[in-house]
């Protein structure tokens, strides 16, 4: 999993991209993910490295559409008591907003279909895989005419929902994007 990882990173990397031209991109981030797992004993929440990748086709300067990858990381809530690990692939519509010919706000609305695993010390592991509503919003800047570099702010809903309470997962990620 690492290797492949690395590999598709480097891949993503070598790729050129416009930033508000019609085309096909590949990207990559990495970020501060947050995951909230709510239980009887109260609500718990842990950052941890976040892990991006994806790829997408803009059918014009304002419209869009997403897949990709992400990996929120592993969190430590409840203190010793619990845990969990989180990854999510998503399927999502975008939208940009050109401000000028180095800026753009972006939006995003899809779908994400996650998987996660959760222990809580005395209940054991629940694994699940739930679909929930992905939001993102966030900004791009052409570096030059082929690569742009973005933050986006990306909330996957309710990622998990069991016999040891619900688990929320957002990233808050920079990276680039380069089209072909």
């Amino acid at each position: 999993m690492k290797n492949t990882l690395a590999i598709a990173m480097l891949a993503a990397v070598g790729a050129p991209m416009a930033a508000h031209a019609e085309s096909t991109y590949v990207g990559a981030g990495i970020g501060a993910a947050e995951q909230v797992l709510s239980i009887s004993e109260g609500t718990f929440k842990d950052r941890a490295a976040g892990v991006k990748l994806f790829t997408g086709y803009n059918f014009d300067k304002n419209f869009g559409v997403e897949a990709g990858f992400t990996h929120f990381g592993r969190a430590e809530t409840g203190g010793n008591r619990s845990g969990s690990r989180a990854r999510s692939f998503y399927a999502a519509g975008t939208v940009t907003l050109p401000l000028g010919e180095k800026w753009a706000l972006t939006g995003k609305l899809g779908i994400a279909k996650n998987r996660t695993m959760q222990l809580v010390v005395g209940e054991g592991d629940d694994k699940q895989k739930k679909a929930d509503a992905l939001l993102g919003v966030g900004a791009n800047y052409a570096v030059t005419k082929t690569i742009a570099a973005f933050v986006e702010y990306e909330n996957y809903g309710t990622v998990a929902k069991g016999k040891n309470g619900s688990l929320k997962a957002t990233i808050l990620s920079t990276g680039m994007r380069f089209s072909f």
